[in-house]
């Protein structure tokens, strides 16, 4: 993406005395955020999009994890299905590339679509694939994401994963794409045998109803929720693809100053959730 950057001007300057609200959405500045949406009167200045990657506020709150800017956002009246005019792409496409989610959850809980695709056909799941973000891929799928979808290129989420050298993820996404496959499948009848081989119950959902071994899957509220360090599968390979042309570049005197704001303390009630969810997806995908 190309950075507008005035002349005479460094990319904070500009931040700082054009883009207010993208600013302290970067820096998960909450304080700042309030005193600049009371002053706001005209609601199109939510969804203004910056010179640098084409992001309204909430979009850069989803993609830096700031969970909280993010609900002060919608709760003013930003969209959590708004998209850009250049990718079309949600806060939720944002959220989980960029490896977040406490603001994935929420986003979802809050209305947001999660088998939306962006200009290239790409679900919130791909970008989790393409960022080998294992708890994103892991709360999608729990939450009802398609793995079977296709983008522009006929790649599934699994396949951009492996393409990657998120092998852990690859196979995560072929064993959902597989089981969700079986699903439709018996849903048709063309599974009764393995059913009854199954002691008569039908295959579990993934839509967030139900898991193997009796394992539920209890929606929960996420406010307050603080982020998580960002956990990503390790590529087995070295020098893989680089990401399509719409990958996020970063300018290092944007980034930089956001760098202190990643590392968050892990809330007690964050661990339970997380815990609640990696221990039902290994039943759902791997069984006991």
């Amino acid at each position: 993406m190309s950075v507008g950057v005035e002349s005479g001007f460094s990319s904070e300057e500009v931040l700082n005395s054009r883009f207010p609200l993208h600013r302290a959405c970067r820096d998960g500045d909450v304080g700042a955020l309030c005193s600049l949406l009371q002053c706001i009167s005209n609601p199109a200045d939510l969804s203004v999009e910056d010179t640098f990657y084409g992001w309204t506020p909430i979009h850069w709150a989803a993609h830096f994890g700031k969970l909280e800017c993010v609900m002060r956002l919608v709760q003013v009246g930003c969209g959590v299905n708004s998209i850009t005019s250049r990718f079309a792409q949600t806060p939720t496409h944002i959220a989980a590339f960029g490896g977040h989610p406490e603001c994935l959850l929420w986003l979802l809980q809050a209305g947001a679509d999660i088998n939306r695709q962006d200009y290239v056909g790409e679900t919130p799941i791909h970008k989790a694939a393409r960022a080998g973000s294992l708890e994103c891929i892991h709360a999608l799928l729990i939450q009802g994401a398609k793995a079977d979808m296709r983008n522009a290129g006929g790649l599934t989420a699994a396949d951009l994963a492996h393409a990657q050298g998120f092998q852990e993820c690859a196979q995560i996404l072929a064993n959902a794409l597989n089981l969700q496959q079986n699903v439709a499948q018996s849903h048709n009848g063309a599974f009764l045998n393995g059913m009854s081989q199954n002691g008569g119950h039908a295959l579990p959902t993934i839509q967030g109803r139900s898991f193997l071994n009796g394992v539920p899957n209890r929606k929960r509220s996420f406010e307050g929720i603080e982020a998580n360090p960002l956990k990503k599968a390790r590529p087995n390979v070295t020098g893989g693809g680089h990401l399509s042309q719409h990958t996020y570049s970063e300018s290092p005197e944007i980034i930089s100053t956001a760098c202190s704001q990643l590392e968050h303390q892990k809330s007690v009630k964050a661990e339970q959730m997380y815990d609640h969810t990696l221990y039902s997806t290994m039943l759902l995908y791997h069984g006991s």
